[in-house]
Parts: structure tokens; sequence; C-alpha cells
């Protein structure tokens, strides 16, 4: 009988030490997952080396939502620490960026279907090369242009088209799918905005994307980048910024929203 009950006791152990399956939300900012963060249910927070995540559940699916902070490399080490103690079968990137593309407004979403570092490589004579990142686990390069995951992608197309999302400025924002391009740098300059355009294609630029998607590449998590845009990444950047954010983020959300009530 003690035989028995020690046996039970050890299936328990290893039950309980399972760890259930989520999809990741992160974001940069507090405005960012904080609608989020207020729709959790079965709200728990955890905190792992200095990264507060909160899990619960959204849309009736198991979710683990944290803030990664601003900049690439804090968006590298949250991802690190995430994917470190949490079981996940997605990731979901989610916030506000600067427009590229002449036509795109504040308000309008971009859906990476790729993301680039633009600002990593080699300066010479003037001249600005991007480098390929390297896949430490597999030892190889990984692609200049990092893929979404296709399946993501897909959903996120459908979802876009009817989704009903906050009007700025009595105007209702619209839906773009192209490159993101990712740096240590809030871009608030008109000419550098028309370079990152004309040089990779990219639709809107940002701090975070990019080093997640690599991470996220070498570990074969799939993954996608959602942004609102809350200014043109021009010179009234800054300005708009400020102006537009708190909508921008409100718009992601819904958008992130839509995105697990029809996926996975």
């Amino acid at each position: 009988m003690a035989i028995r009950h020690y046996l039970i006791f050890l299936m328990l152990f290893a039950l309980c030490g399972v760890k259930a399956q989520r999809i990741a939300i992160m974001g940069a900012m507090d405005e960012e997952i904080e609608l989020l963060k207020g729709q959790l249910e079965n709200k728990e927070e955890i905190e792992k080396n200095g990264i507060i995540f909160y899990t619960g559940k959204l849309k009736n699916k198991e979710v683990v939502l944290l803030k990664a902070g601003i900049g690439k490399v804090n968006a590298a080490y949250s991802t690190a620490i995430l994917t470190t103690h949490f079981k996940l079968n997605a990731l979901i990137f989610t916030g506000v960026a600067g427009g590229l593309h002449p036509d795109i407004l504040p308000g309008d979403i971009v859906i990476a279907d790729s993301l680039v570092q633009y600002d990593f490589g080699q300066l010479q004579d003037d001249e600005f090369i991007t480098w390929p990142t390297r896949n430490l686990i597999k030892n190889t390069k990984n692609p200049v242009f990092l893929s979404v995951d296709s399946t993501l992608l897909h959903t996120s197309k459908i979802v876009s088209n009817t989704i009903q999302l906050k009007a700025f400025n009595n105007r209702v924002p619209k839906f773009y799918i192209g490159t993101i391009a990712t740096g240590d740098t809030f871009v608030s300059d008109a000419m550098k905005a028309k370079a990152l355009y004309s040089n990779f294609n990219a639709l809107a630029t940002e701090m975070e994307g990019a080093a997640v998607a690599q991470i996220c590449t070498m570990l074969n998590l799939p993954y996608i980048v959602i942004r609102s845009c809350s200014d043109n990444a021009n010179t009234n950047a800054h300005t708009d910024y400020f102006k537009f954010v708190e909508i921008a983020a409100v718009n992601s959300a819904q958008m992130v929203l839509a995105l697990l009530e029809n996926t996975l």
C-alpha cells in the first residue's frame, strides 16, 4: 500500500511539473499591454529574473503577457527569459511604430510578413551594409529578412478584413502587410524614414520586433509582429507619438484579441 501511495505521489508530482502550452503576448511598454492585462481571466503574476509575467486566459486561450522593455537588448532578454520559463506554441508582439510608407497615417496597422535589423552591419565609406545575424543553435546565418509564421500571417489577413478599429480623427484606420524595420533608434527624421522605406521597402519602423524574431527563428517558435502606427517617423514623430500612442495601442490590442479568437 505504501508503494502504491508513493507511485501515485510521483505521478501527481510529474503532472504538476508539466508546463501548460501558452501563447505569449509581448509589448515594449505599459500602454501596449494594459488593455490586454485588464481583460485577463484567472490572472496570476509571476516574476522571473526581473521580468513580470501575467498568466491567464484571453478569448479562452491560455496566455502569458509581459512588458519586454524598449530596445533590441531588452526585447531579446525578455524573450530569452520567457522561453526559458514557459512552454509556448506561439508569440505575438503588439505595440506601436512609426509609419514609413508614404500612404500610412497614424492609426494604420502594419502586420509584418518579415522583419529586418537595419542597424546591424558594417559602415564603410559612408555606406552601410546590412549583415545577417547568426543562428547560434544551427551555427548558420539567419536571413537578413526574418519571415513570420505563415499560419499566423494568413489568419491576421483574414481578421483584418472583419475587425472594427477605433477611428483616428474621424478616419477608419487601414491595414498594411509588409516588412518592419527594427533598430535601436526612435526615428524622428524625414530623411532617415525615407531611406528605411527605400532601402528595405519597410512599411514601419520600431525598436524590438526583429530582435524577438531572431530568437523565435532560432527556437522554431511561431511568431508574428503587429504594429499600430502612432506617427510617421518624421520631424513631427515625437509630438505625434505622445498624441496618438494610447489610441494606437488600443487598436493594436484589439487586433491581438481578434487574432486570438480566430487562431490556435
